[in-house]
């Protein structure tokens, strides 16, 4: 999703929402209509194809790399495979027709769309080869690591009635490969889980097949690169996914939080500044979700000092005389009051999108040396676990 909305972004991105999914949910029906797509973002989708008897067998998964219901671009828009959610988590879901029109005007979308959609396609031809070929114990290595491709860290959210559906194969088969593979030391398999503590050897005893769908995957990469890219709709403060996701989190105009508090008072300590602030950008201002020495509540973003995160790629940024940075000499709290002279900053980011920042500031020109950078990168990392946790006590 992330390479669609930079390599052609425009007014099709108004339409985009975030929607939760949860393991198990079927998104689309075997020859039913499609009426949205969805971008995984945390959540990875399994294509299945459903025996008359309800017998099902996986043909491919789709993460955070591609699209579930390309199907709606072709023909009448159906298939016979069914969509089924494999790892709960979050999408983003646009209406089909939406889709359908901005592929249908060629260009950006339209070839990285069938350039997508030719990988998918190997990625089941690989997939029918492995079940035809290779042991069960060979399948559920691939299966493993395909998903763990999609997913952060060294665990899925799974079960081995789940996986059994997936591969077509009985529960027991499964059960006893992934028993060989906790003894051999590649994986822990619990009830609801499994976690790979030995990915380069769980590679080595996997079939060609992960190599040979990995490989394509890897091709796209370079290939989205090559692509030329239309910048006239791109503003990185505006970006519709980025709003989305700061929207998701309901934070905005959000009441006081001691968690929040504590952590920009710990800042302005911890760097001897006068003022520290948790600020989210939002399209027109910065919100302070705390903030020390300092008594507004937002400020507008022409004169957002965080904007310098927008055009960077380094997390920390720290300025230490304004006056000699051509990007604040000129700035009005610069030149006048309060005369801000030294400033540091750390980005809050999720998913890739730059949210917020942990800022510090002082009224005379300063350095910060290695620890207290450190220290504030500390603080930044203690902010968006507290924000991410907020969320997932809230849902």
């Amino acid at each position: 999703m992330d390479t669609l909305t930079r390599i052609a972004p425009g007014l099709w991105q108004d339409d985009l929402r975030w929607v939760d999914l949860t393991l198990g949910q079927v998104l689309h029906e075997p020859r039913g209509p499609r009426e949205y797509v969805y971008f995984p973002v945390t959540a990875v989708v399994s294509l299945l194809y459903v025996l008359a008897d309800g017998d099902m067998t996986e043909l491919c998964v789709i993460g955070n790399e591609g699209v579930v219901g390309t199907s709606s671009l072709m023909s009448d828009g159906t298939t016979a495979s069914c969509a089924m959610v494999q790892c709960g988590g979050t999408a983003l879901r646009l209406s089909a027709g939406q889709l359908r029109e901005e592929f249908g005007q060629g260009g950006c979308v339209t070839e990285l769309l069938l350039r997508y959609t030719q990988v998918l396609v190997a990625q089941m031809a690989q997939t029918a080869v492995c079940n035809r070929h290779h042991t069960i114990d060979e399948q559920l290595c691939r299966w493993i690591l395909t998903m763990l491709d999609r997913l952060p860290g060294d665990s899925i959210a799974t079960t081995q009635e789940m996986i059994a559906a997936t591969l077509g194969v009985r529960r027991a088969s499964v059960n006893m490969a992934a028993t060989q593979l906790q003894k051999e030391g590649l994986i822990t398999s619990g009830r609801r889980k499994i976690t790979v503590d030995n990915r380069h050897a769980l590679e080595a005893r996997a079939c060609e097949c992960y190599a040979v769908i990995k490989f394509e995957y890897d091709r796209l990469g370079p290939a989205y690169d090559a692509m030329e890219i239309d910048r006239s709709h791109v503003s990185v403060r505006h970006d519709r996914d980025r709003l989305a996701l700061l929207r998701m989190f309901d934070i905005l105009d959000s009441p006081s939080e001691k968690i929040f508090d504590d952590i920009a008072t710990r800042a302005s300590e911890m760097l001897a500044a006068p003022i520290a602030t948790i600020s989210f950008l939002d399209q027109d201002r910065d919100w302070f979700k705390s903030r020390v020495g300092f008594a507004a509540t937002e400020s507008p973003a022409d004169t957002s000092f965080s904007d310098v995160l927008f055009d960077v790629t380094e997390n920390t940024v720290v300025v230490t005389d304004t006056l000699h940075d051509r990007r604040f000499s000129d700035h009005p709290l610069v030149r006048g009051m309060p005369f801000i002279r030294f400033y540091a900053a750390v980005r809050l980011a999720v998913h890739g999108h730059t949210l917020g920042t942990l800022c510090v500031y002082d009224f005379k020109a300063r350095q910060l040396d290695s620890e207290q950078v450190r220290s504030l990168e500390s603080l930044a990392s203690a902010t968006k676990d507290a924000l991410i946790a907020r969320k997932v006590a809230n849902t």
